[in-house]
């Protein structure tokens, strides 16, 4: 077995640079993050494109209300629900009983985001097309 010394006089080492392996692998794996196909979660919204090519709302009837606070807390119509379970039940057996009524959604800006798009996946599945979201103005914009 060859033996080689701690310290070699003339500095140079038998081992090889790995300096050049590293970048090469550094450099392959950025390319398969960037061209990795992630699929993206979106749920599909049909928006107006102008105030004219809006379709006029349900004509009579109420609308109901949910609003969604800052804390992630349901309201429907003036009923106060912990859970979306509670308000789902609550919201489907009340479009069933009134399928002309049309559904105001309003929000808090800072609302959980999850809660809001399980109640948009809701109402798709039920297809239910009659909703308006209502957000407060900001008070920065002209």
């Amino acid at each position: 077995m060859i033996r080689l010394a701690q310290s070699s006089p003339s500095g140079v080492s038998l081992l090889p640079d790995l300096t050049p392996l590293l970048d090469v692998i550094f450099i392959v794996l950025v390319f398969f993050l960037l061209t990795a196909q992630t699929p993206l979660l979106e749920l599909p919204m049909q928006m107006a494109q102008s105030q004219e090519t809006l379709e006029p709302a349900v004509a009579g009837g109420e609308r109901m209300r949910i609003q969604l606070d800052e804390q992630g807390n349901w309201r429907f119509n003036t009923t106060d629900y912990d859970s979306f379970a509670a308000l789902r039940s609550q919201l489907l057996s009340n479009l069933g009983e009134v399928k002309a009524a049309g559904l105001d959604i309003a929000l808090d800006r800072r609302a959980p985001l999850t809660t809001f798009l399980d109640l948009m996946a809701m109402l798709q599945q039920h297809g239910i097309e009659d909703s308006r979201i209502l957000l407060e103005p900001v008070k920065d914009a002209p």
